[in-house]
């Protein structure tokens, strides 16, 4: 079946966010009077969401502190989020490459709403319809509902569509959703971490992405 629709995650996919989200999670965490984690902690850390993001890096003794570190973490990261973050080399030539020939293209992704179309759009345009990013009452992954929504909104079935992360969250939303994953390996997580939970294809750079297209 030829490839018509690519879902993409968007933190350690299409765009290196560490240093902007480690900066404000850090800046939050000094004012609520915990110490800061250092880069790699926090590349741990990131994946399933601000709240749990929060509730790891505030610490588990301390955890009555997680709503007012996600207030002061959203409130800092909303102005700052594309001060260092930056697309992977060769991503925004690949999405350039997909647009043209014509596949829709959508970013999913447990990052906020706001933040997530801020970074979407002053990277890649209006290349990617939809962007979908944590709300109010919407499911995030690995939950398969929004995945399966996008499908519907595309009138695609799901093997004319991949999806494409760097995590374990990506690989189980893909497979609850049944849709072929393709798992980064320039992302958040390592290649054993990405084989251990699951992971079938594996690519080293982004360029790649465009040997699963028709």
């Amino acid at each position: 079946m030829i490839t018509k629709g690519t879902i993409f995650d968007l933190d350690g996919t299409l765009v290196d966010t560490l240093d902007d989200l480690t900066d404000s999670m850090n800046a939050a965490l000094v004012q609520v009077g915990r110490p800061a984690r250092p880069r790699q902690e926090c590349m741990g850390m990131i994946g399933h969401g601000l709240r749990k993001f929060a509730e790891r890096a505030v610490g588990p003794d301390h955890l009555e502190l997680t709503d007012a570190l996600i207030e002061r973490m959203a409130a800092h990261y909303i102005d700052h989020c594309v001060l260092k973050t930056t697309p992977y080399p060769g991503m925004e030539e690949v999405i350039t490459t997909l647009s043209k020939k014509g596949l829709r293209l959508g970013v999913l992704t447990n990052k906020n709403q706001a933040p997530s179309e801020i970074i979407v759009r002053h990277f890649f345009g209006c290349a990617f319809d939809p962007i979908v990013g944590a709300a109010d009452g919407r499911e995030t992954k690995p939950d398969p509902q929004t995945t399966l929504d996008i499908l519907a909104g595309w009138g695609l079935d799901a093997d004319e569509v991949i999806f494409i992360g760097d995590s374990e969250t990506d690989i189980q939303t893909a497979t609850n959703a049944g849709i072929r994953c393709v798992a980064c390996e320039w992302g958040f997580r390592s290649k054993e971490q990405l084989v251990e939970a699951g992971g079938e294809i594996l690519i080293r750079e982004p360029g790649q992405i465009l040997e699963f297209i028709g």
